[in-house]
């Protein structure tokens, strides 16, 4: 176990590393196919990277106080089983609390995640599947959202701005946007403590809809007319 906390640490660094370099020079490009891949090679780097060892001739006083903190963490993994019984005083109360709040957190957000799961897979059967192209079901249920190969729009938004709508939410679904919001929330169970992990899904969300939006215009819909819905 101590094994995993030293690996979700260094995950940790890793990830608000390069959020913020992705902050610094790419978030304001428009380039947002890039963007996405980019955000989703992050959560892979992440996650690689601290299992690459890297020797330096100097240790700074950062890595010496992070090495403390792994050899701490890892020492309940190599214990040896007769100095089990002298385990909590070897390890700092104040780290125990904190692995104990993390522990907590990850079950909270994994509950969370599985009973928004259920309550969407129930709207989604409580729908009126109607089969569109490429194997898409549309239902008419409630407020326009899609998920997986799913549609949902109203009753209303469908006599209303059906074409605008079903265009936007059928790209959601062309490009597996889903897939992406699947990731990020998986990082985010393990990660719950780390403002990068929250951040960098809202930027894949706000991707998702900028390349929706384009979409939705390349198909040749009025732009202006477009806002408007939008607003």
């Amino acid at each position: 176990m101590g094994t995993f906390f030293v690996y979700i640490l260094k995950t940790s660094i890793c990830l608000t590393g390069f959020y913020l370099f992705y902050r610094l020079l790419l978030s304001k490009e428009t380039f947002h196919r890039f963007n996405r891949i980019a955000l989703l090679g992050i959560l892979l780097l992440s996650l690689l990277i601290p299992f690459c060892e890297i020797t330096v001739p100097k240790e700074s006083e950062v890595q010496q106080t992070l090495l403390t903190i792994e050899q701490i963490l890892t020492l309940a993994d190599h214990v040896p089983q007769t100095e089990v019984q002298a385990l909590p005083s070897s390890i700092p109360l104040w780290l125990l609390v904190l692995l104990c709040i993390y522990l907590l957190g990850i079950l909270f957000f994994l509950g969370r995640n599985l009973y928004s799961l259920f309550h969407m897979l129930r709207l989604l059967h409580g729908g009126r599947p109607e089969k569109l192209e490429k194997g898409i079901t549309l239902l008419k249920n409630i407020a326009p959202f899609s998920w997986m190969k799913y549609v949902v729009i109203s009753e209303k938004d469908l006599q209303e701005n059906s074409k605008e709508i079903l265009i936007h939410e059928m790209a959601h679904v062309h490009n597996r946007h889903s897939i992406d919001l699947l990731i990020s929330d998986i990082c985010i169970i393990f990660q719950w403590f780390n403002p990068a992990s929250w951040l960098l899904k809202q930027e894949l969300q706000n991707i998702h809809e900028y390349e929706a939006d384009e979409t939705v215009i390349r198909q040749g819909v009025n732009a202006k007319q477009y806002q408007l819905l939008l607003i």
